[in-house]
């Protein structure tokens, strides 16, 4: 099985590669390139627009430390907040690698288990708010657009599904269902041993009970870090509304909603591709054209973000080589 992973990565990298490249012939590379140059010194608002995405990622990650006393300043986890996601944008192991990494980095501010169980609350928080607005636009396109029976009967069977899946997830929490806890009870008694976790599993229980104490006695919290992880979503409609006002004859907030959604959407499915090569370029373009732009002004959007990504993903780089040869902290320390 691992193998056979093995061998898909370097396929899937290719194919997404290929796909860009048919994405841009089709759409016509002169007309999407001059796009891109309309925007001029526009990119200095999208990396300033994109940091304060990170720096309300971070804020929200302070409020998720499980620690007593004062919270970490949102400062100090703006960089291992950065580096996580250049992890994660490069490398096909996406989420995997860049939430070790960010674990590893914020061990020296905060202490192990609570620093591993707030990158998990975190991410299980942000997941829940780009579920939400992803259902948003779906619901809006079915609402406001003539599209096919087909398509109105999967998208409305898609929502339902996403609600179930959050109604027994919340139960799951409410009913203090321990799964991680129990699949490892349950390999250990069918003789199932594995190194790692026969190593790890204490610490890996301390982080599940940590993250269930989060979402059962600090629900004011939960519902302030889901409020800001969903306007860290309107950053990025307010991005995309502004790269189409510049680069496109006419734009409308709608327009910008529907392709943040879509984008979003395919972030989380396709994760495993690094930077989204292609298939962003491929959603944004069909997003855009169903809406009745052109299919130019779909590629030349995803093209310009992914320009902003690699701006903060360098930055990313350059912090994984401070934290690499930075000293650790003393045993015990914390902000």
């Amino acid at each position: 099985m691992k193998k056979t992973f093995h061998q898909l990565r370097p396929l899937a990298f290719i194919a997404s590669f290929a796909l860009f490249g048919y994405v841009l012939q089709r759409s016509g590379p002169e007309a999407v390139f001059h796009k891109i140059r309309l925007l001029g010194w526009g990119f200095g608002f999208l990396i300033l627009l994109s940091g304060a995405r990170n720096l309300l990622r971070a804020v929200a990650w302070s409020y998720c430390v499980p620690t007593p006393g004062l919270r970490p300043n949102p400062l100090d986890l703006f960089g291992p907040r950065v580096m996580g996601d250049a992890m994660y944008d490069l490398t096909p192991a996406g989420p995997l690698l860049g939430e070790t990494a960010r674990i590893a980095v914020t061990s020296r501010l905060i202490p192990g288990d609570a620093g591993a169980s707030s990158v998990v609350i975190e991410n299980i928080v942000y997941l829940l708010a780009a579920v939400l607005f992803i259902l948003s636009g779906l619901i809006l396109a079915l609402l406001k657009l003539t599209t096919p029976h087909g398509f109105r009967l999967i998208s409305g069977e898609l929502v339902i599904c996403c609600l179930v899946s959050i109604a027994v997830a919340w139960w799951i929490i409410g009913r203090r269902i321990l799964v991680l806890g129990r699949t490892l009870d349950y390999l250990k008694r069918v003789g199932l041993r594995w190194t790692f976790l026969d190593r790890y599993q204490h610490y890996l229980r301390a982080v599940e009970q940590a993250t269930y104490d989060f979402f059962l006695t600090r629900k004011r919290i939960f519902l302030a870090v889901l409020g800001i992880e969903i306007i860290t979503n309107f950053t990025g409609v307010c991005e995309a509304y502004f790269i189409l006002k510049v680069t496109a004859a006419h734009t409308s907030l709608f327009a910008a909603y529907l392709a943040e959604s879509a984008s979003r959407a395919a972030q989380l499915a396709f994760c495993f591709i690094p930077l989204g090569l292609g298939v962003q370029e491929g959603v944004a373009a069909a997003t855009l054209k169903g809406l009745g732009y052109a299919a130019a002004e779909g590629v030349s959007l995803a093209i310009i973000r992914k320009i902003r990504t690699v701006f903060w993903t360098t930055i990313g780089l350059l912090l994984a080589a401070k934290y690499s040869i930075a000293p650790p902290a003393e045993e015990g320390s914390t902000t």
